[in-house]
């Protein structure tokens, strides 16, 4: 299969690249700005994977690099780029909210209508694999903006499975819901968090309780995700959903039932 991942300078998206290689397929690797081209190319150098992957720019928030595709065959499109935002719902200035789902939510549903309208236009089958989070389903305080956008996706791509398959079976849809691994992602959006008229006495505290948290729960590999979005790519079978780790996504499940 030749996959295109979006998102994938490091973390998940750079490991699943890797794996999909070595089980045979090629990858192209999608970087959000230019200067992480070289960086990535020197990666897949050393590791000796040039060959079987290619590297560019796609800002999914641009419609000319979206279109991108159109001159690429692709046989699955795993939407992994995201972005995120910490800070208390109270203050959080809108323009972050904006950015938030706009990078998380629009780009991506506008990246996925592009690869469709291609698959239809060109009558391919095609896979669709879209990258959300355990966070969407269980909202954490202080990150209510990532964890919104996650539950957007989550209710877009279920949508989106739906009615695609009312059109065709040549289209599949997949969900990947991972948990809290310690990619540098959750640091980062502890870490930009503004400053809370609210919270301003607690701020030392809480940060270092989320901190504390990530570092209790988070996973420090990526493993188990990782295996099962290459399940999720390269599987046909009608499953949907796939979750990691899974003490997580059980307990994620049973939030839902009794919260």
């Amino acid at each position: 299969m030749k996959i295109l991942i979006t998102g994938a300078t490091s973390g998940i998206g750079f490991e699943t690249g890797i794996q999909l290689i070595k089980k045979g397929h090629f990858v192209y690797f999608t970087t959000h700005r230019k200067n992480q081209i070289k960086t990535l190319v020197e990666k897949l150098k050393e590791l000796g994977f040039q060959k079987e992957s290619a590297v560019f720019q796609l800002d999914i928030t641009k419609e000319f690099d979206r279109k991108l595709i159109y001159d690429l065959d692709i046989d699955c499109l795993f939407c992994n780029a995201s972005i995120g935002y910490g800070g208390s719902i109270l203050d959080l200035p809108i323009s972050r909210l904006e950015e938030n789902f706009k990078v998380n939510v629009f780009s991506n549903i506008e990246l996925i209508q592009t690869y469709c309208a291609h698959l239809f236009l060109t009558q391919k089958k095609g896979k669709v694999v879209v990258m959300s989070s355990i966070a969407g389903m269980v909202p954490i305080p202080f990150l209510g903006s990532y964890c919104a956008t996650k539950a957007t996706l989550i209710s877009l791509t279920t949508c989106l499975k739906k009615e695609v398959k009312l059109l065709t079976n040549d289209i599949q849809v997949k969900l990947i819901e991972p948990g809290i691994f310690n990619t540098g992602f959750n640091e980062v959006m502890i870490e930009n968090k503004k400053k809370s008229i609210y919270f301003q006495e607690l701020e030392p505290s809480l940060t270092n309780l989320e901190e504390s948290f990530f570092q209790l729960f988070g996973h420090n590999q990526v493993n188990s995700i990782v295996k099962k979005i290459v399940q999720a790519i390269e599987s046909n079978s009608s499953k949907f959903i796939y979750r990691a780790p899974f003490f997580q996504g059980l307990f994620a499940k049973g939030y839902q039932l009794f919260h």
